[in-house]
This record gives C-alpha cells, structure tokens and sequence, in this order.
C-alpha cells in the first residue's frame, strides 16, 4: 500500500507519530500536520518512549477506543502530496464524506464521486488508500453487503466495522445504509468530517 510523497512540501516537517490501542501500536507520518500515511495497530510494535502527541494521534486512540470521530482531513492537500489523478481525488473527496457507522457500497462511492460507472476502479482506488481509518475505505463494502478485501488483512474491515457498529459479530453482512452524501459540489470545502 506504498505510493511514493511526489508532491509533499520539501521543505514540510516529516515525522513520525505513533498511537496506542488496546490492539497494539500504530504510525502516523506527517508532513507538518498533514498525514500522509497511517499504519494500523500491530500488537509486536513498541511503543516508543517518549513519544510525541499530535491532535492525530489523540483522534485515532479516540477512534480505536470507540468513539466516533470525525478527522478534520484537507483531503486535497492529501491527494497533491500523492499526487493522484483527478479520478483519485474525487474519489477520496467521496470517501471522506461516508459518516461514522454507514457502509456503502463501491457503486454508491463511485456514484457519489461524480463516476457513477467507475466502482471497480474505485475499488483499486481504495486498495491504494495510504490512509486508511481517516479515508475510511473499510465503510465500503461489496454491493451485497459482504465485507471485502482490506489491505493485507482482511479481519481488520470486520473489526472496523464491528467497531463502528455496522457489522454485527458473527453476521457476514453489514446493514448498509442509504449514503449520507452525494456527489461533492462545485466549490465546495475540502476539508473531511464524517
């Protein structure tokens, strides 16, 4: 899930973060304040002594411990860091709009991105998410409701989404909800919340 920080600022403060779960240790990088890549909990990562504390930091061990949040994302600055396509940044712009506990599907995202016949390459838009949790991709789900692919695990979608209360333990289909949102408007902000 690598892609190389084409546009970041050079002259941007890089750094690492790290946040603490019950399921283990997580990175955030930044550039400044924006994240531009985010590492799910692994239970064999330490926690780093010492470690800074940004507002990311305590937003996602907020997430992890089960409350909703909403990420304040400049989802633009995100996707020129990347430098993604426009394609890409519409998506995204999308996705940062699917509220907290609401599932869609890859035809709801790519319908609400302005690509209405696009799922399937929204679906390898979201298989490139390198911010995963704040560009919540593990809210889209396939068309009938199952779950999906996620990164290299997919029990972390489930968990997210048990988290998030969409997906009951034990069901093997989330209860999809009518998206909250639609398709971005001309001039519209760019900042995420969900």
């Amino acid at each position: 899930m690598r892609t190389s920080i084409r546009q970041a600022d050079p002259q941007a403060d890089l750094h690492e973060e790290f946040y603490v779960t019950d399921g283990g240790v997580g990175r955030v990088l930044l550039a400044g304040d924006l994240p531009l890549e985010l590492d799910l909990p692994d239970v064999s990562r330490p926690a780093p002594v010492g470690r800074a504390r940004g507002s990311w930091v305590e937003l996602l061990e907020r997430y992890f411990a089960g409350e909703p949040v909403a990420f304040p994302l400049d989802v633009a600055a995100h996707c020129r860091a990347h430098g993604f396509t426009s394609f890409e940044s519409d998506v995204y712009e999308a996705l940062a709009r699917v509220p907290y506990g609401t599932a869609v599907s890859y035809r709801d995202l790519a319908h609400a991105a302005g690509r209405p016949n696009a799922y399937r390459a929204v679906g390898s838009a979201m298989a490139r998410n390198e911010l995963p949790i704040i560009l919540p991709c593990h809210r889209v789900v396939k068309n009938d409701g199952r779950p999906g692919f996620y990164g290299d695990d997919p029990r972390w979608k489930v968990k997210l989404l048990q988290l998030e209360g969409v997906l009951a333990p034990g069901e093997a289909k989330v209860r999809r909800t009518a998206p909250a949102y639609g398709r971005r408007k001309a001039g519209a902000g760019t900042a995420g919340g969900h």
